[in-house]
């Protein structure tokens, strides 16, 4: 019935019908499996994917492929206790920028606040409470020497290292002299970021960004800092926050800058 006939009408009509549409199939399959590799390439650099609770919209957050995801403030916080501490949105945001810098770094990794051990004073409590330092060089160095970079990869996991083996001889010695979180506060200082033990300090230290800004708003007002802020005296609150020499590194002239960058940019 079908005969030659029906092969040649199916060679000449139905034969380009399945290419094109085989074709066109290909190259649907193709863009699928480009966005796929595409979002797989986003987690492997460290981005997450799934939808996180609490954490700002996108274009409010620092994302660096070699720093893990973690929650970060919107800029609503730095409005908020702004308000509180009756200062200027930038000033307070000046501080944030030139604390953290470039990178806005808080973290190493979720859990993880920076961390930066003071060993004079680790050193100094420890022979206060009756160590013997001496023998604890031998036996913990890496509590004692400067931060292996070569070992651990960067500064910030160095660091980490430093104070985990300064945890391994004294936990709360340890805790209170390490300078924690983006705005690098001492544990020593717990009590004027309003909490009510160093270990407490460090749990806060940990868990956001937000809460980073909220011990640091506090401590400010606990320590009258503030006031320095609010009349934009970059030089005593350098001082202040930085120490006697905050001017070899011009901590307060980078002050000053920061908060004309970002009084521009709420003028705009």
């Amino acid at each position: 019935m079908w005969g030659k006939g029906f092969d040649v009408h199916y060679q000449a009509v139905f034969v380009p019908y399945f290419m094109v549409k085989g074709m066109r199939t290909l190259f649907i399959s193709c863009v699928v499996l480009a966005v796929m590799l595409a979002v797989e390439a986003l987690c492997v650099r460290g981005y997450r994917c799934e939808p996180q609770a609490n954490v700002a919209p996108l274009d409010t957050m620092w994302r660096y492929p070699d720093v893990l995801p973690y929650p970060i403030a919107a800029n609503s916080i730095y409005d908020s206790l702004a308000a509180e501490l009756n200062v200027e949105v930038a000033a307070f945001k000046a501080v944030s920028s030139i604390e953290s810098g470039s990178r806005h770094t808080a973290f190493i990794s979720p859990g993880s606040p920076v961390v930066n051990l003071e060993v004079p004073m680790f050193v100094d409590m420890l022979e206060s409470a009756g160590y013997d330092v001496d023998s604890l060089k031998v036996a913990v160095p890496d509590a004692f020497s400067r931060p292996d970079t070569d070992r651990y990869g960067d500064l910030l996991a160095a660091q980490r290292a430093m104070y985990r083996a300064a945890s391994s001889i004294d936990d709360s010695i340890a805790k209170l002299s390490t300078y924690w979180g983006m705005y690098k506060i001492r544990g020593s200082n717990w009590a004027l970021c309003g909490v009510g033990s160093v270990d407490e300090f460090v749990e806060m230290m940990s868990e956001s960004e937000d809460m980073q800004h909220r011990l640091f708003a506090t401590y400010l007002k606990n320590t009258g800092l503030d006031r320095y802020l609010r009349s934009k005296d970059w030089e005593r609150f350098a001082r202040a926050y930085n120490g006697a020499g905050y001017a070899r590194n011009g901590y307060h002239v980078k002050l000053e800058n920061a908060y004309a960058k970002y009084k521009s940019k709420n003028n705009k």
